[in-house]
């Protein structure tokens, strides 16, 4: 258990560090845009990898009973959030957190029409959607620890990125999309996006969640999410 909650500890440190404004300027001096983007995505995936494992070794200390309508919580919120995944992580997006760096046209704002963060919501909605099918002391920490903290990453990259781009290029940016996912198209300031870059990552992100209901899941984690319904 002590070794999963280093790993837990280091996983979420090594996301904060990179994040700060001193840190990453440093960073892209050296090494430019993409070079912290593809860095930093490289490290998150080895650390998460890293962490998952730790996870499945760690003892399992029970905490609550997980009936089988838990389970719903995440077969319902799983392909939603690996939608807002998919077509976030293709997305320019000056609002939020980004891993391309093309230019951002707010008339055709492709997945940041859905919410202005799709990426962290993304991972929000996976920890949490997770939470109450999990009630062990290790679910609690993994998947509760990575909702909230990105849920608090939402509030923060929210001001930080509106202080730095300033209130009116803000609002120029912003007009056509919400803080919450899906807000701005229920409320018709914002059309459901039909860029093929938004629908291939949208696409990439319900492949996912059919592929691991068939299957992966079961042979990545050594949990079966249908056997409990």
């Amino acid at each position: 258990m002590g070794r999963f909650l280093l790993v837990l500890a280091v996983f979420l440190i090594a996301h904060v560090i990179p994040a700060m404004p001193a840190v990453r300027r440093r960073l892209q001096a050296r090494l430019g845009e993409g070079g912290v983007i593809a860095a930093y995505s490289a490290l998150s995936l080895v650390l998460f990898a890293w962490l998952l494992r730790e996870a499945l070794l760690a003892p399992y200390v029970s905490l609550w009973f997980a009936g089988p309508w838990v389970f719903w919580v995440a077969l319902i919120l799983m392909p939603v959030a690996l939608v807002l995944l998919g077509a976030g992580a293709l997305a320019p997006n000056p609002l939020s957190i980004a891993f391309v760096t093309r230019p951002f046209d707010p008339r055709s704002p492709g997945a940041v029409a859905l919410t202005r963060h799709p990426i962290l919501w993304g991972l929000c909605l996976w920890g949490l959607a997770h939470l109450p099918a999990n009630g062990h002391v290790v679910g609690l920490a993994l998947f509760g620890s990575l909702g909230v903290f990105a849920l608090i990453g939402l509030v923060v990259v929210e001001g930080r990125r509106r202080r730095v781009l300033g209130e009116e290029t803000w609002s120029a940016l912003a007009g056509g999309t919400s803080f919450t996912p899906f807000g701005a198209v229920l409320a018709g300031r914002a059309r459901w996006p039909r860029d093929p870059v938004t629908l291939l990552g949208g696409a990439v992100g319900l492949l996912t969640a059919a592929a691991l209901l068939a299957g992966g899941h079961l042979w990545l984690f050594e949990r079966d999410p249908l056997a409990f319904l």
